[in-house]
């Protein structure tokens, strides 16, 4: 054999590999890139909604009777946050058995939340003067309660604006682990069954006079759809199952939103049952669309890819910039246009500095089982 057969040879071989591994990367990116599509534009939505109330485009606000298609037929933010729990849902089954390690896991979740929301408590802080805190021990409580997310709960001063959907997100992450635990995540009966009983106690409850708040209850439902969509991409159900399980869960949320804000409604309603509706099948539409269509190229668009990276930090960052731009005498489109340019940059510089390097630490660990297990490998091959 010559020798400069062997090099056509070892180059065609080379260049297959190469070929082979480029579309294996590329079928993973078109998998799950529609997931940090879906992200941006939520968090993009929510962003809009929070501007436009305090740009006066809608009415008066806060204080005034808003009686335009916006608010009183749709919700933007509310909309995107539907969205992000239906990510959720997604994300976090599938990140948990990639890990598949219980502490490791939570270990991942601490480092990807907590580093940018102490960022954000301490810059509300400071922006805002410390609000009506003045003491060691109340700093101490209220710091406490910002630890688990229970400030709204515990009547403390909420520095971090939309931390209310991360309280959520723990009974979310606490839910599915200990379903991991026991080896039931792949059993999305289980908790779909689990949601209904749920939902039709709550609705028995709300029936007899004890409102329960229906539309949170309703997004941890879609997280549990979210896992449901997750198990039908991994295969481990059937086309017809997921239709009965999609079926059901869309009944149950759809009942959750008509007992709590159209039948027994609280005694001061956050929000009318028309304006929930459309907000929550707008959200619907937007992840089921780009859910079925998740291979399309798309999804690998470096905007909705950038966006989707830097979410958490508008969500969490743009109470505080629309907070300062609210000093500034900024109105209509100006202050909007302002609101997006500085939290969209600002965003890119948290996710840089403070959200980027936890998370790759996070993904430098290896379960203390696995290292073990490679060092008496490595002892045994020396």
């Amino acid at each position: 054999m010559s020798f400069s057969y062997f090099m056509r040879s070892s180059s065609a071989s080379l260049f297959q590999k190469a070929r082979a591994t480029g579309l294996t990367k590329r079928a993973k990116a078109s998998r799950y890139g529609f997931i940090d599509s879906i992200r941006g534009i939520a968090a993009c939505l929510v962003l809009l909604q929070h501007s436009l109330y305090q740009s006066g485009l809608l009415g008066a606000w806060p204080g005034g009777v808003l009686t335009g298609f916006i608010p009183t037929w749709l919700e933007l933010g509310e909309t995107g946050v539907v969205a992000f729990f239906l990510v959720s849902g997604f994300v976090i089954p599938f990140s948990l058995e990639r890990t598949g390690n219980f502490p490791l896991f939570w270990v991942h979740r601490a480092l990807r939340i907590y580093p940018l929301y102490v960022t954000v408590f301490v810059m509300t802080i400071v922006v805002s003067g410390g609000g009506g805190i003045h003491s060691i021990r109340g700093w101490l409580f209220n710091g406490l309660a910002h630890a688990f997310f229970l400030q709204e709960y515990l009547g403390q001063e909420n520095f971090v604006g939309g931390s209310w959907t991360l309280s959520l997100e723990m009974v979310w992450y606490i839910g599915i682990s200990s379903l991991f635990l026991v080896s039931l995540n792949k059993r999305p009966n289980i908790l779909v069954l689990l949601s209904v009983l749920v939902s039709v106690l709550a609705q028995i409850s709300c029936a007899l006079g004890h409102h329960l708040p229906m539309g949170r209850l309703s997004m941890l439902l879609c997280c549990v759809f979210g896992l449901v969509c997750y198990r039908r991409e991994q295969g481990d159900i059937s086309n017809k199952h997921f239709a009965l399980l999609f079926a059901v869960l869309s009944v149950a949320i759809m009942l959750n939103l008509l007992v709590g804000f159209q039948l027994y409604p609280g005694i001061h309603p956050s929000a009318s049952f028309k304006m929930v509706i459309v907000s929550w099948v707008l959200a619907a539409v937007m992840f089921f669309t780009a859910f079925f269509m998740r291979q399309a190229s798309l999804w690998q668009n470096s905007v909705f890819s950038f966006l989707g990276r830097i979410s958490y930090s508008v969500y969490l960052l743009h109470a505080v910039v629309l907070y300062v731009l609210s000093l500034i005498p900024l109105v209509s489109f100006q202050l909007i246009c302002v609101a997006f340019v500085v939290t969209i940059g600002l965003s890119t510089l948290t996710y840089r500095f403070i959200e980027l390097p936890p998370i790759r630490f996070g993904h430098s660990l290896k379960p203390k089982r696995a290292i073990s297990v490679t060092a008496n490998a490595s002892a045994k091959a020396g």
